[in-house]
């Protein structure tokens, strides 16, 4: 009896361990919390859009909100999303990215950290571990091609 009782413990536990999925449910509810994390900057509302979108692994869709949350209110997680649509999209290791759309990612992560996000520590610590440049070189490198 207490070897099923372990057993049905474990499933559970791996059941639980799921990506879960979205609470977005239908596509007005969807469009409605785009609208208010675009034109409110309602961050919860950015937040359950982005769990919508890497719940459904539809990256590319959701990089377009990301890039408009970042850019228009400054939101740093939004700055760290874009660097994760970029770099996730593609499935490579950032090294083997076009020039230009690793410098696009890398600007994105850096932005993230200058105002403040720490969620993309880890991700910082791996691309440079000696010294943090800053974002805008890589916008200058960028534009030199």
């Amino acid at each position: 009896m207490r070897k099923i009782g372990v057993i049905f413990s474990l499933c559970l536990l791996f059941y639980s361990c799921e990506v879960p999925s979205s609470s977005i449910k239908d596509e007005k509810t969807l469009r409605s919390l785009i609208d208010k994390a675009l034109n409110e900057n309602d961050e919860f509302a950015y937040s359950e859009v982005r769990a919508h979108y890497f719940s459904e692994e539809r990256l590319q869709d959701f990089c377009y909100y990301a890039i408009k949350m970042a850019n228009k209110y400054d939101y740093p997680d939004a700055y760290y999303d874009v660097f994760r649509t970029l770099t996730l999209t593609e499935n490579v290791p950032i090294d083997s990215l076009d020039n230009k759309t690793k410098c696009l990612a890398l600007y994105y992560l850096l932005k993230s950290k200058e105002l403040g996000s720490e969620i993309g520590k880890y991700d910082m610590e791996n691309i440079f571990p000696d010294s943090i440049p800053n974002s805008t070189y890589y916008l200058e490198e960028m534009s030199k091609e």
